[in-house]
């Protein structure tokens, strides 16, 4: 008995519905899930921007209220800044000669001169007399910044006799600090110009000289910090 084979069948692949199915819902999936990291990544980098303002914000009232955590006493009531002439007091603007004869270029004696104790009182006179100011208050500022030492210098950097910052004498135009002849003539010509700035106020421009501009025009004296109250105080008793 013989058997008769028919031609081979050839298997065409054949994929289930359910296959393409499970594939095509794989796709969404994975369509989502980038999606959804993709606005998980934006949202980390806007908190994160968020973030950096906020610290950019901190820093800059940090640095704006810098005597914020300092115990603040309500505005005190200082002696008006015109002081009558006489035993005790002085005067903020003075229009007397300068003693001595003319000034010189620069306002102050030779700078070969010695500076002792006498030197120094010349130095004010002429200083003040340049600048149309007293020499009593130069006096006054000049012994409660440093008590006359020519060589003192603050924690913060303030140098000489009248205690002037770097950035300030640079200004001023000063290349020895500790040099009483420029110190002086600097620093009452600063002095001058603070008390022009706030239209003759003595307390402000003391304040201003002690604690800087900025602070004064953003506060006013409302918030002065006990050391700047001493400050004035002390140099007003002088």
């Amino acid at each position: 008995m013989s058997l008769k084979i028919g031609p081979a069948v050839t298997a065409t692949p054949h994929r289930p519905a359910n296959d393409r199915k499970a594939t095509r819902a794989f796709e969404t999936r994975l369509r989502t899930f980038l999606e959804q990291q993709s606005e998980q990544a934006r949202q980390m980098q806007e908190a994160s921007l968020q973030i950096h303002c906020c610290q950019l914000k901190l820093a800059r009232s940090l640095f704006a209220e810098e005597d914020a955590d300092q115990d603040v006493l309500p505005a005190m009531e200082f002696p008006k800044a015109e002081f009558p002439a006489g035993a005790g007091h002085w005067r903020i603007f003075d229009s007397s000669p300068a003693p001595g004869g003319p000034l010189t270029e620069s306002g102050a004696p030779p700078s070969n001169r010695s500076h002792s104790r006498t030197d120094m009182e010349h130095l004010i006179e002429r200083a003040a007399a340049r600048h149309g100011l007293a020499p009593d208050l130069i006096r006054s500022v000049i012994r409660t910044e440093s008590a006359f030492d020519p060589r003192a210098m603050s924690p913060a950097g303030a140098r000489g006799l009248m205690q002037l910052m770097p950035a300030t004498a640079a200004e001023l135009g000063v290349t020895d600090p500790f040099d009483p002849e420029q110190n002086i003539m600097a620093g009452t010509r600063y002095l001058r110009q603070l008390l022009d700035r706030y239209n003759g106020d003595l307390d402000h421009a003391l304040a201003a000289y002690n604690r800087g501009m900025g602070n004064v025009d953003r506060h006013g004296l409302a918030r002065l910090p006990e050391e700047t109250r001493n400050y004035l105080l002390r140099i007003k008793q002088a």
